[in-house]
């Protein structure tokens, strides 16, 4: 019995609170192409970024990309390939055909037969913030029908806010509202009129990522 092999599969999908424009930036640099050739696999339509890999492989690029940002969906290579016959569009081939054979760097695959669950490879801890208020509740405990209690937030001055009365329309009839200070922006600007942002966005330091100087983009797509 052959080996199940999967597709990895982007459907235009980034993570909540992601920047669109950082994550094709991203992406980017670590299949060594440029911005535009990256822009069609955000189009929302079924992009696969490389197909017939098995589970560990599927897995590395899931965790790699995801971590810049995109939503990897893992699909069985065989459940979808006739449903994937047509949908090769001329945009995903130029950015397929940018990319080019690398050496595999310093990320490898474990032996066939590892058990990566006994024995799992070294990672190394990323740090967190302080955690030291954070406690768990004893075995057994339900928070649900005996939450645990919250020091409420302190909050700034409301005494000068008020509700309006039962009854009043505040669509067409807006209460007055005094504007508030905002802090100094005379390090912000604005675009020209009619610049276009999303072919043209402004450069912005790309966060670094971990060495991926393995993964290709699949030529077949």
């Amino acid at each position: 019995m052959s080996e199940a092999r999967f597709n990895i599969v982007f459907y235009g999908i980034i993570q909540p609170g992601s920047d669109r424009n950082t994550v094709v930036a991203e992406m980017a640099d670590m299949f060594k192409t440029t911005a535009d050739k990256i822009k069609p696999y955000f189009s929302g339509d079924r992009k696969v970024i490389k197909s017939n890999v098995d589970d560990l492989v599927a897995e590395k690029y899931r965790v790699t990309l995801e971590r810049i940002g995109l939503v990897i969906k893992i699909e069985p290579a065989e459940a979808v390939a006739a449903s994937s016959a047509g949908n090769t569009s001329a945009t995903a081939a130029a950015a397929a055909s940018a990319t080019a054979s690398i050496d595999t760097g310093d990320l490898s695959v474990a032996e066939v037969g590892a058990n990566v669950l006994e024995n799992p490879p070294r990672v190394e801890p990323v740090p967190i913030g302080d955690i030291s208020d954070i406690s768990l509740a004893e075995v057994g405990a339900s928070v649900l029908e005996h939450p645990p209690e919250v020091t409420p937030a302190q909050i700034d001055d409301i005494s000068d806010i008020t509700l309006a009365e039962t009854g009043a329309d505040v669509l067409e009839h807006p209460p007055e509202v005094t504007p508030q200070p905002i802090a100094d922006i005379s390090d912000i600007s604005l675009a020209q009129t009619g610049a276009d942002l999303l072919e043209n966005p402004p450069k912005k330091p790309a966060a670094p990522i971990p060495d991926i100087s393995q993964l290709t983009l699949d030529k077949s797509n």
